[in-house]
């Protein structure tokens, strides 16, 4: 039987960009999911539609986005875990393709390419960046890079727990995924790729976008979190990322 796969979407003001999320969702090929939806204080329609979705819906104020992650963990009930955000849209054999991947006992968590929508130079950079992720992740140990996303990280629960969760840091993702990557097998599988919004995109520029997510760095060169330039660059883009995600 198919492991039930519990999708964790952390919100806030969602209301324009949840529908295509849920939407996507209602059109996979597999049925075996929830929706397990924790929400920072909305003051829009965005638990209204997670309602109409039949989502599992917690609410705490304030509640930053990692702990938002963490939280919605504790309380599903799948077996699989599949962290994603709300801007996030799912090919409709997503599911089924994660299901089917998981059919191998020792795999513990899997990802894939983001393809960003409506914008050619946002598609090109992300490009670059899916390539990297499937290069590195393609090395021998202990080269191997296991370079996560929370627009998509399908992991078993078990494992997950054994990490401790997402911690307090910009590139929280990052630690997860390499902490999974000592736990067991892990998989950057070019079958099952999301497509994201270009929001971010926009609304800082190409220039301020590249900067702001110059940290995923660390997650191919380790030694890069060690030096006062990229602490100091990690402080700033974590500033920023707080602001966006409370005020969204």
């Amino acid at each position: 039987m198919n492991s039930k796969i519990s999708v964790i979407v952390p919100t806030l003001n969602e209301e324009k960009n949840l529908p295509n999320l849920l939407n996507s969702l209602e059109n996979q090929t597999l049925k075996n999911y929830e929706v397990v939806l924790v929400d920072g204080g909305s003051s829009d329609k965005t638990i209204a539609l997670a309602e109409a979705h039949r989502s599992n819906i917690v609410v705490e104020k304030g509640l930053a986005e990692y702990p938002s992650r963490n939280r919605g963990a504790k309380i599903a009930n799948g077996d699989i875990l599949l962290f994603t955000c709300a801007d996030v849209r799912f090919p409709k054999d997503l599911l089924a393709e994660i299901s089917t991947s998981f059919q191998d006992p020792e795999l513990v968590a899997m990802t894939g390419p983001d393809w960003p929508t409506d914008s050619t130079l946002a598609i090109v950079e992300y490009g670059f960046y899916n390539f990297a992720r499937f290069l590195f992740s393609s090395f021998p140990k202990p080269a191997k890079r296991f370079s996560t996303s929370t627009n998509f990280l399908a992991v078993r629960k078990t494992a997950f727990e054994k990490t401790g969760g997402f911690v307090r840091d910009i590139n929280s993702d990052g630690y997860v995924g390499k902490q999974l990557s000592e736990i067991g097998k892990v998989r950057f599988s070019n079958r099952a790729a999301v497509l994201i919004s270009p929001r971010r995109f926009y609304e800082m520029g190409f220039f301020k976008f590249n900067l702001h997510y110059l940290y995923v760095l660390e997650n191919f060169f380790p030694f890069l979190s060690e030096t006062a330039f990229f602490k100091n660059l990690k402080e700033n883009s974590g500033a920023v990322h707080s602001d966006m995600h409370m005020t969204s």
